[in-house]
């Protein structure tokens, strides 16, 4: 009898050590699963969090593909070479000679406006002086009684104090050559410009033609 209730015992003791452990076990096995449950419950707004952060970052891309690039900002500045002291030296040879050139132009330029300008007076020096001695022409009398007309060649020298010279005049008849020196003289003493002095003394030469119907 005591060896069945010793045994009792025993298999009493050991089926309370496998219902505990079982009950541990299940008890261990709700806590992990509860665990794993708020786990999952944390995880899943954290990665609908994330994926919102993703989709707002994606928009904001997208927007600022959309949006025109400041090349201002992008533009990556070279760095400027350094010129060593030889091409510096070159350089400034350069820009001089440049400015030589210039200048040299600019002179050539003015002494051509020079030259023109000058060659203008001249010009209208010589057609004002011509048209004054034809004003000056006067017919002579005793060539309209006589019924003498023709033309008179005459050349002269225009001095730089404004007189005249060498007056000679070629014609058929005397009293008009005399007529035609007459004429030169009277548009004589002319006032002359510095330009104009400049190509004095200046042989001149010009036709008369005496007419009786003028």
């Amino acid at each position: 009898m005591n060896r069945y209730a010793h045994s009792f015992l025993i298999s009493s003791f050991l089926y309370g050590i496998l219902v505990f452990g079982f009950l541990f076990i299940m008890t261990k096995s709700n806590s992990v699963l509860g665990e794993q449950v708020v786990k999952v419950m944390m995880l899943r707004p954290q990665e609908e969090v994330l994926e919102q952060k993703q989709s707002s970052m994606a928009k904001i891309e997208e927007e600022n593909q959309k949006q025109p690039k400041d090349e201002s900002i992008k533009k990556i500045e070279k760095p400027k070479p350094i010129k060593n002291d030889k091409s510096m030296i070159t350089d400034k040879q350069e820009v001089s000679k440049q400015k030589d050139q210039a200048n040299e132009t600019k002179e050539q330029q003015s002494a051509q406006k020079a030259a023109r300008s000058s060659e203008a007076e001249k010009n209208q020096f010589l057609i004002q002086l011509k048209s004054e001695i034809r004003k000056n022409k006067r017919y002579p009398e005793v060539a309209r009684g006589r019924g003498q007309e023709g033309v008179v060649e005459a050349s002269f020298r225009v001095n730089q104090d404004g007189s005249v010279s060498n007056v000679v005049c070629h014609g058929e008849y005397s009293v008009l050559n005399n007529a035609a020196k007459e004429a030169i003289r009277k548009a004589f003493p002319v006032k002359i410009s510095q330009n104009i002095a400049t190509v004095l003394p200046l042989e001149l030469s010009l036709v008369l033609d005496f007419k009786l119907l003028d």
